[in-house]
């Protein structure tokens, strides 16, 4: 037993040293996450031996400031494999696998975390990142390089966008009645928050209504408010509208075209007279607002059906914007993809990236949601991501499929630069029969007209009198 004892002691011993002298950081804790082992390299990662860990709570290390974006926190609550990038204060950077380990009954029994230090990896990755901005300077000031805009929460290279921004700037400072037209998803409320910001009206009051959010028997006395004992159920003090309190600032009708008809001649009132009466009241009320509105639909299909007055129509249609579905802009499919990554990896403290051929694939992707769609899904795969960049296979199922046949086809395992070279050919070869022309697969792709045709002479794609250069 003696010898057996010491046998023991002795593995054990060695054991210690192997972890110890591992370069990457070793962080073992049970299932409710109280720290059992930490290597030491620990010390060269964050500044701290391990005995300032050995023994704590990993949430009491993270409350403290010890340890940031946890992956052996997330690994508890998954009880699955999780990794992230983990930035210490004195500049260290690791990449962190948290890795459950289960007992005989299949419960959670250990957490076991390896950190490898990425700093000098991070540090290139930032080289390129300023590389690429220097060279993004660079071709700003060639007046035959692409040009980005950049206005508030809006980004955009596509030319019919710009001018939607160049008309915002331009009527912004009047009172004029605005009426943006567009589809859904495509930043209408974005838009007309922007042309109060950048009003005379800017510091008081942005109210938006959405008429078909508001049941029709209750819009009246949301917009204008009601007198006390108005109606059955109401406040006994009365209750102030949305029109008044957007007094000396801007009133967003979204949505107007899911305005009641009877309804309709009060907003016609409003507009030309600037007064308006609270339900149940007698007095007119006078208001300082511009208004602005916005629809989905086809406003003058609505006046010949009689569903909307054409009055009123005209009273609101003073500046008509259009702005222009994501599929009539596809330049800024890319632009935004990135915008959106960065936004949902800054606040779910993730670091996910998409690669070529998934961007292709979104390229292509007809966006019926517009931006709003494209933000949405982006944040779903930042979320859902369990590796550091989303691949083909990674996109929900219908982005993938055209018509009900699959976009891209996986024949097995190969070699990742064919089956890039495959993925390439495949998404080419669908795209000469949607677009027919190579100008208009360099559009849809966002990629030089030149770039197309190498690559089609490449996959041997060309066909002569079928694609017009």
């Amino acid at each position: 037993m003696r010898e057996e004892l010491e046998s023991s002691r002795k593995q054990n011993k060695e054991l210690l040293q192997i972890l110890h002298s591992n370069y990457d950081e070793i962080y073992v804790t049970d299932a409710e996450g109280n720290t059992l082992f930490v290597s030491e390299s620990c010390k060269r990662f964050t500044g701290l031996p391990p005995e300032a860990y050995v023994n704590k709570n990993i949430k009491e290390l993270v409350e403290k400031g010890l340890i940031v974006n946890s992956v052996t926190l997330k690994t508890m609550k998954t009880k699955t494999v999780q990794s992230a990038e983990q930035a210490y204060p004195n500049g260290k950077t690791v990449f962190t696998t948290a890795k459950p380990i289960f007992d005989e009954e299949g419960k959670l029994y250990r957490i076991i975390s390896n950190a490898r230090d990425i700093s000098e990896l991070v540090e290139m990755r930032n080289k390129l990142v300023r590389a690429n901005s220097l060279i993004h300077d660079s071709e700003s000031r060639n007046p035959y390089a692409e040009k980005t805009v950049f206005f508030n929460r809006l980004i955009t290279q596509s030319e019919n966008m710009i001018s939607v921004i160049e008309m915002a700037e331009k009527v912004a400072p009047m009172d004029s009645s605005i009426f943006i037209h567009g589809e859904s998803g495509v930043g209408k409320g974005v838009l007309a928050k922007i042309i109060h910001e950048l009003s005379p009206r800017k510091n008081k009051n942005f109210v938006q209504v959405n008429c078909g959010a508001i049941p029709s028997n209750l819009l009246e006395s949301e917009l204008f408010g009601y007198e006390a004992g108005a109606f059955t159920g109401a406040n006994r003090q009365g209750k102030v509208g949305l029109v008044e309190l957007a007094d000396g600032g801007t009133l967003f009708l979204d949505e107007i075209g899911e305005m009641p008809m009877d309804l309709q001649v009060k907003i016609l009132h409003l507009v030309q007279e600037k007064v308006f009466k609270k339900v149940g009241g007698t007095r007119e009320k006078q208001v300082d607002i511009r208004i602005i509105s916005a629809t989905n639909k086809n406003v003058k299909q609505m006046i010949e059906e009689k569903t909307f007055r054409q009055d009123l129509y005209y009273r609101l249609h003073v500046v008509p914007i259009r702005i222009p579905s994501l599929r009539e802009r596809k330049k800024d499919i890319l632009l935004l993809i990135e915008r959106f990554l960065h936004k949902f990896n800054e606040k779910y403290s993730q670091s996910v990236a998409l690669d070529e051929s998934s961007k292709l694939i979104l390229q292509l992707h007809e966006w019926p949601g517009n931006v709003r769609e494209l933000e949405n899904l982006i944040e779903q795969l930042v979320v859902t991501s369990r590796k550091p960049v989303v691949s083909m296979e990674d996109l929900p199922f219908h982005f993938t499929r055209e018509g009900g046949q699959s976009m891209v086809k996986v024949s097995g395992i190969m070699p990742i630069k064919k089956a890039v070279e495959e993925t390439e050919k495949q998404i080419l070869s669908y795209a000469i029969t949607k677009y027919k022309t190579t100008r208009k697969i360099a559009k849809a792709l966002d990629v030089n007209q030149t770039t197309i045709m190498r690559k089609l002479h490449k996959y041997q794609l060309t066909t002569g009198e079928d694609i017009i250069l």
